[in-house]
C-alpha cells in the first residue's frame, strides 16, 4: 500500500474530513422537488454541483489538511448506493410517526443475484475533486457489510454476510477504478461493523478482500451510525475488535472517541501497533460547538498513547446530519486544537 507524496507533505497531526458535509437548506429544498418530479437531470446536475463546491469551500477555509466533496453527489448515504445495485426492490417503512431513526429509512429485499453492473459512482467523484482542488482528498464507500445491512436476503440469500461477500467483487473492482482515476486515499464507511461480532475473523476477511490489490492508502471509518444524530445501536464500544485491528489490511483506522467521552481510547497502545489513527474528537452528535480548549484536551489525551506522527484528526462522522453554522464552527474548532497541540510538539 503506497502513501503517495501528499501523505509525506501532511502537518503533524492532520486534520480530514470523514466525507459528508453538512447540507445547505436549499438542497433540503432540492430533495423534495425530485421527489415531486418538478426538476430535470441537468438542473440536479447543475445544484449538486454547486453544493460540492460549498462544502469543498467550507472545508478549504476552515483549513482541514484532506477535504472531500462533501458527498454533495449522493442523494443518500444508503440510497445512493443500493440504487446502483440490481436484484434489489425498495420495501415500505414499518415506522413513519414520531421521531426520525434508522428503521424510517429504506430498506431493501433480494429478489435476485446482486450485481453492480455500472459500479458506484467513485470514478466521477475522484474526477471532479481533481478539477477543484489541489488539497489530498478522501473519497469513502460505503462497506458491503453496511450495505447488507438495509438488505432482506428475502429467498436468494440466507445471511448479511452472504449479501456482503456477494458485494465484494463489485467494490473492489469500484476502488481500483478509483484509484486509477487518480484516488490516493480510499476510505471504507463502516458503522455497521458489529453485525458480525460473533466473528470479528470474518470480518477482518470481507475487508481484505475488498481491498486486495488497492494501491492508495486505505482507511476504515469504523462508527456506530449517526442517522439524524442518534446511533444505531446501544452498545458503543469497540474493545471486543480491537484485537483484530492488526490484521485489517488498512493504513489509516478512524474510531469514534468524541461522543463516548474518550472512552477506549487507550486501546490503541495496546493495539494500534504500526498504523495511523485517525480519530473522532469533534462529536458531530452534539449540538453546540466543541470548545476549542475541549478539543484540544482530547487530543492530547489521545497522546498519551499514540505516537504523534501516527495521530490524524477528525469529526466522528461526517456531517450530513448537522447544521451547516453549526458543522462550520464544528471545523473551525478542530484545525484550531490541531494547531494549538502541534504548537506544543
Amino acid at each position: 500500500m503506497t502513501g503517495g507524496a501528499w501523505r509525506d507533505a501532511l502537518p503533524l497531526l492532520p486534520t480530514q474530513s470523514i466525507g459528508s458535509a453538512a447540507v445547505p437548506g436549499w438542497v433540503w429544498l432540492l430533495r423534495e422537488a425530485i421527489a415531486e418530479r418538478r426538476v430535470g437531470g441537468g438542473d440536479v446536475r447543475e445544484a449538486l454541483e454547486d453544493a460540492a463546491l460549498i462544502a469543498l469551500h467550507d472545508m478549504e477555509a476552515c483549513g482541514l489538511d484532506i477535504v472531500s466533496d462533501g458527498e454533495m453527489f449522493r442523494g443518500d448515504f444508503a440510497s445512493w448506493f443500493h440504487e446502483r445495485v440490481n436484484g434489489l426492490v425498495a420495501l415500505e417503512a414499518q415506522r413513519r410517526l414520531g421521531y426520525p431513526g434508522p428503521d424510517q429509512v429504506e430498506t431493501f429485499r433480494c429478489v435476485e443475484e446482486l450485481t453492480v453492473p455500472d459500479g458506484y459512482g467513485l470514478v466521477g467523484e475522484v474526477g471532479w475533486l481533481r478539477a477543484h482542488t489541489d488539497r489530498p482528498f478522501v473519497c469513502a464507500l460505503q462497506s458491503p457489510l453496511t450495505q447488507a445491512f438495509r438488505i432482506d436476503g428475502g429467498d436468494v440469500y440466507g445471511s448479511k454476510a452472504e449479501i456482503a461477500w456477494t458485494l465484494v467483487p463489485a467494490i473492489n473492482a469500484e476502488l481500483r477504478a478509483a484509484v486509477a482515476a487518480g484516488a490516493g486515499y480510499v476510505q471504507f464507511d463502516e458503522p455497521s461493523f458489529w453485525l458480525l461480532s460473533e466473528d470479528y475473523d470474518e470480518m477482518v476477511t470481507l475487508f481484505n478482500e475488498c481491498v486486495a490489490g488497492v494501491d492508495a492508502v486505505i482507511g476504515i471509518h469504523l462508527c456506530f451510525g449517526n442517522f439524524r444524530g442518534r446511533s444505531a445501536t446501544s452498545d458503543r464500544r469497540i474493545g471486543a475488535l480491537a484485537p483484530y485491528l492488526g490484521a485489517l489490511n488498512a493504513d489509516v483506522i478512524h474510531i469514534e472517541f468524541a461522543s463516548r467521552g474518550m472512552d477506549e481510547h487507550a486501546l490503541w497502545e495496546e493495539y494500534g501497533g504500526e498504523k495511523t489513527l485517525c480519530a473522532g474528537v469533534i462529536d458531530v452528535k452534539g449540538r453546540s460547538v466543541d470548545p476549542v480548549e475541549t478539543v484540544a484536551e482530547r487530543i492530547r489525551t489521545l497522546l498519551r498513547h499514540v505516537p504523534p506522527g501516527q495521530l490524524w484528526l477528525a469529526p466522528d462522522c461526517g456531517f450530513s446530519q448537522t447544521a451547516r453554522s453549526l458543522a462550520l464552527g464544528k471545523m473551525a474548532s478542530l484545525t484550531a486544537a490541531a494547531a494549538i497541540v502541534r504548537g506544543e510538539l
